[in-house]
C-alpha cells in the first residue's frame, strides 16, 4: 500500500505536516494540495495545536511546485483553474491558521513550492537550499505565488526572480527577505524545534492576534487601520490571557497559560 502523500503528527502542541513524495521532488498534485488542504483546516481546529511545521520528505526537495505531469495530462480549461485556483486555497489557509506556521526549507524551493516557503510566517533554511520560479521557462507566469511573495521580497529582487527563471541560494533568500534563516544543514532539525518551542510558550491568543493584525497590516489601508489596531491591543490587554501574563511578568515567573 501506498504511503499518504502528506503526513501529520502532533508532539506536545506542535504539528509536522509533510510533503510526502520525494520521488517527485515533493511536487503538488491534486491529491497533495487537497491532503494539505484539509491539514491545515484541522490544525486551525485543533485547540492544542500551538504551532505547526511544514517540511518536505527526503534528502532532495522541500518541494519543487507544481506536478507537471499533472498539468499536461488535464489540459481542459476547468481543469488548470480547479488547479490553480486551490494552490490559492491552499496558500489561503496558512495565512489565515491562527497559530504561527513555520517552514523548514531543504534542497529545492520551486515555483509553487517557493510560494508556500513564503506563505508560512517564518521560514527556516538550510544552507543547500535553492528558490527559484522557473515558470517563465515552460510558458507560465509565477501568478498565485507572486501573491505570497510580494508581501515580503524585495520588488527589484521579486523581477529579477519572475522574468528569470534563475535560482538563487539560501543566502541570498534571507538577503531579500524571503527566509527568516538559515542554518547548517545538520543543525535545521533542532533549530526548527527549538524555534517551535519558544513559540509554544508564547500567549496563544496574542500569537492569534498578531497574525492577523500582520495580514491586516499589508493588505488594508494603514491610517485607519492604525486606530483600530489600537482598539484591539486594548481589548487583548484586558483579556485573562494578558492579565495571566501581564501577571506573570511582574511576579517573575513563567505564565500558566492554563489559567488564562
Amino acid at each position: 500500500m501506498a504511503s499518504p502523500s502528506v503526513l501529520v503528527n502532533e508532539t506536545a502542541g506542535i504539528v509536522s505536516i509533510t510533503i510526502n513524495r520525494p520521488e517527485t521532488r515533493n511536487s503538488l498534485n491534486s491529491e497533495t494540495i487537497t491532503l494539505l488542504t484539509e491539514a491545515f483546516d484541522a490544525v486551525a481546529k485543533n485547540p492544542l495545536a500551538r504551532c505547526a511545521i511544514l517540511s518536505g520528505a527526503g534528502t532532495e526537495a522541500f518541494c519543487a511546485g507544481a506536478d507537471i505531469a499533472e498539468l499536461v495530462h488535464n489540459p481542459a480549461p476547468s481543469a488548470r483553474r480547479a488547479f490553480f485556483e486551490s494552490i490559492a486555497s491552499l496558500i489561503e489557509k496558512i495565512n489565515l491558521c491562527p497559530i504561527p506556521v513555520v517552514a523548514r526549507v531543504h534542497g529545492f524551493a520551486l515555483a509553487g513550492g517557493c510560494g508556500l516557503a513564503a506563505a508560512c510566517d517564518i521560514t527556516l533554511a538550510a544552507d543547500d537550499a535553492i528558490f527559484a520560479l522557473p515558470e517563465v521557462g515552460v510558458g507560465l507566469a509565477a501568478m498565485v505565488v507572486m501573491a505570497p511573495l510580494s508581501r515580503i521580497v524585495q520588488k527589484k529582487a521579486l523581477t529579477h526572480m519572475v522574468m528569470t527563471g534563475e535560482r538563487i541560494s539560501a543566502q541570498r533568500a534571507l538577503e531579500i527577505g524571503l527566509v527568516t534563516a538559515v542554518h547548517a544543514k545538520g543543525s535545521l532539525d533542532i533549530e526548527t524545534e527549538l524555534l517551535c518551542k519558544k513559540l509554544i510558550k508564547q500567549g496563544p491568543k496574542a500569537i492569534a492576534a498578531s497574525k492577523q493584525a500582520l495580514l491586516d497590516v499589508t493588505e488594508r489601508e494603514y491610517l485607519p487601520l492604525l486606530h483600530e489596531l489600537a482598539d484591539r491591543s486594548a481589548l487583548l490587554s484586558l483579556g485573562a490571557e494578558a492579565t495571566e501574563g501581564l501577571t506573570a511578568f511582574t511576579q517573575k515567573r513563567e505564565p500558566s497559560w492554563r489559567k488564562a
